[in-house]
């Protein structure tokens, strides 16, 4: 995790250095080539680039990112800020679109093959294969221009400003879940274990509640970190196409305005996001998965 970390930090500091002249962003046009020279060795940027990582690490380490060229706030906290924002729709995107991806999952996988498997599994190549922020904008034009059922972009915490950004967020992790909890579904099932219980008399129900479906469901656990973890990055092009304030659009409004304290504090947080809940995903899994205990053992 610190790797991934540590190594999030150089890339997003040397892209930086390619990105432009900050000092030319943030001072108005016309502004003497002698202000500009003395404002860019106030910020250090006449440094060497290894001096200016060296600063720019040991500073990240405590929380210091330095000042927002743009907001003239403290750049981490600017992007602490936009968390919870991001959180409320990536965390109930995920919930929804996981748990109803694990029942249709379910529903496929115990009659593979069948008609309404088929359905199932084309819906989710469909999802798969389409663009998201595409997906939003056909929305966006059919509910909330053509219908005014609900809103075209802004922030709220009210259907009408949840619902398509949730809908849009939650269709991969959907199509994640039913494509792997199917495939662990027919698997289980063809186990020995399952189908002893099934000579012993059991219905078919209480063997996939009893047997099939808990050891199923636990790689539908981890992937469910990941799909959270990755919804972190996807959900930027979905805040910038719904205007919502989250880490995502902050980032994009700051790159737009070379802003580079406040684009690098919002990735390294945004890295650091990614990283620990991936790391919790294997965390839960080893915990409640005996199966990986067992390899890690041998």
């Amino acid at each position: 995790m610190f790797v991934v970390v540590f190594a999030c930090t150089l890339i997003v500091f040397l892209l930086m250095q390619v990105l432009g002249d900050p000092v030319r962003s943030m001072l108005p046009l016309g502004t003497s080539q002698e202000t500009i020279n003395a404002v860019r060795e106030n910020l250090g940027l006449n440094d060497p680039v290894l001096v200016q990582y060296w600063r720019f690490i040991s500073n990240a380490v405590v929380g210091d990112f330095g000042e927002s060229l743009w907001l003239g706030t403290p750049a981490l906290d600017a992007a602490l800020v936009t968390v919870p924002k991001t959180f409320v729709l990536v965390l109930p995107a995920c919930v929804i679109g996981v748990a109803v991806g694990a029942f249709f999952g379910m529903v496929a996988g115990m009659r593979p093959g069948s008609k309404l498997d088929k359905v199932i599994t084309s819906l989710t190549y469909l999802v798969i294969s389409l663009a998201e922020f595409w997906i939003a904008l056909i929305l966006i034009y059919l509910l909330a221009v053509e219908v005014h059922i609900v809103a075209t972009s802004g922030y709220g915490l009210d259907f009408k400003h949840l619902a398509l950004p949730l809908f849009v967020l939650a269709l991969r992790p959907f199509a994640h879940t039913v494509q792997v909890m199917r495939t662990n579904v027919i698997q289980e099932a063809q186990l020995p274990y399952v189908m002893t219980a099934r000579s012993k008399g059991l219905r078919d129900a209480k063997v996939m509640a009893r047997h099939v479906l808990p050891n199923a469901s636990l790689p539908v656990l981890a992937l469910a970190f990941y799909d959270l973890s990755r919804m972190f990055i996807a959900g930027t092009v979905i805040e910038v196409v719904f205007t919502w304030p989250g880490m995502g659009r902050l980032a994009v409004d700051a790159l737009e305005r070379g802003d580079i304290p406040l684009v690098e504090a919002t990735v390294v947080m945004a890295a650091i996001i990614v990283a620990v809940l991936n790391l919790l995903g294997d965390l839960v899994t080893f915990k409640l998965d005996p199966r990986t205990r067992a390899s890690i053992g041998k």
